[in-house]
């Protein structure tokens, strides 16, 4: 993961969602983060690494789905032990703030660099599908693939 410069990381955190915002300042979050590395005797010099990559994964810097990874290599632990530790930050932390984490990581992207930027969501083209009469049959699937015979 790229590093940041203290000005990047302030810009993307003033425009992030109140909501991930409020989650990732809380103390809530932070006796969870404690809690959880407690629970799988993480050394304590090693809590605030887990704290970043939590603030990592809520900045939109680390996807939800690469933290066990992450934790494992910056850990230094096995691979069960750092998906538990995930999918307890999931439950705990992330899963409240879910809907907000999933429109956050569709609006941004990586820019060349590493920097982060915001793109505005393309709207897709609805599709429209024959209504069926009543009695009648569609004469075209619309779901279905040609066969090669």
């Amino acid at each position: 993961m790229p590093e940041y410069s203290q000005q990047e990381l302030q810009k993307l955190f003033d425009s992030l969602d109140p909501e991930l915002k409020e989650t990732l300042l809380s103390e809530e979050t932070a006796e969870r983060i404690s809690q959880i590395s407690k629970r799988h005797k993480i050394n304590e010099k090693n809590v605030p690494r887990v704290a970043r990559l939590v603030g990592n994964v809520l900045m939109g810097l680390l996807p939800p789905e690469e933290l066990p990874e992450t934790l494992e290599i910056k850990l230094g632990i096995d691979k069960e032990k750092a998906q538990d530790i995930s999918r307890e930050i999931n439950r705990f932390i992330l899963f409240p703030v879910n809907e907000r984490l999933a429109k956050f990581y569709r609006e941004i992207r990586l820019a060349p660099g590493g920097r982060i930027e915001r793109r505005e969501i393309e709207k897709k083209e609805e599709i429209e599908i024959p209504k069926r009469k009543r009695g009648k049959k569609l004469t075209t699937d619309i779901y279905r693939e040609p066969i090669e015979e």
